[in-house]
């Protein structure tokens, strides 16, 4: 790289999809394992967190109940979090 060159910042999805909220991406064209670590990283940013949660419950990934009861019991969970994660539990 020379010296003057600008760096680029090189950013994944869910980064992305974080740092540009509350613009959202066009949902259905974000994957399944995005959405999984959108949830993961729900700190960062839990309405995204939420709204891939309820994406992965409507497409039926394997995982959703799995993380819903992680974030049931997960202590940095707020309640909307947790209210979202119940009703994916509860099929609504």
């Amino acid at each position: 790289m020379m010296p003057n060159e600008p760096t680029h910042l090189r950013m994944n999805l869910v980064q992305e999809i974080q740092l540009l909220y509350p613009t959202e991406p066009d949902w259905s064209k974000v994957d399944n394992e995005t959405l999984a670590a959108l949830v993961e990283d729900f700190v960062s940013e839990p309405s995204s967190a939420t709204m891939a949660l309820g994406l992965l419950a409507t497409r039926q990934d394997a995982r959703t109940n799995e993380l819903a009861h992680w974030l049931r019991v997960h202590e940095l969970a707020d309640q909307w979090l947790k209210a979202a994660a119940q009703d994916v539990l509860e099929g609504k």
